[in-house]
């Protein structure tokens, strides 16, 4: 089943229409790689809600910030290494929330204050 979020839905004239660009420019920002909308077996552009979401940003940093396109694509970057970062973060947490509670189920004794004890010194 697709994510109705990466679903591609609008065609390309629609999305410009629905951001207040022309169709020109949408095919700007996909030639600096900025977006990469899906593409029928007849080369159409069709664009999901995420799609649109990535697009109202970037048409936001251009001209509401008048960020060029260079730049959006550097903050775009940015954005995307913070998100993988938060996720791996994320799953770093959650892999130490299972061994923690390995720990206390083979060896409460033992390893719970020494785990707690490690916690401490490393504040």
């Amino acid at each position: 089943m697709m994510d109705r979020n990466k679903e591609p839905v609008y065609s390309i004239s629609i999305a410009a229409k629905l951001l207040r660009v022309t169709p020109r420019i949408l095919r700007t920002y996909e030639e600096m790689d900025l977006i990469n909308p899906f593409r029928t077996e007849g080369k159409t552009r069709l664009y999901s809600e995420k799609d649109m979401k990535k697009l109202e940003l970037i048409c936001y940093l251009h001209r509401e910030k008048e960020v060029n396109l260079p730049g959006i694509k550097i903050i775009l970057g940015l954005l995307l290494n913070q998100q993988k970062a938060y996720k791996h973060e994320e799953k770093a947490h959650k892999e130490a929330n299972e061994i923690k509670k390995r720990a206390r189920e083979i060896a409460p004794e033992l390893l719970v204050n020494d785990i707690e004890k490690f916690s401490h010194d490393k504040k």
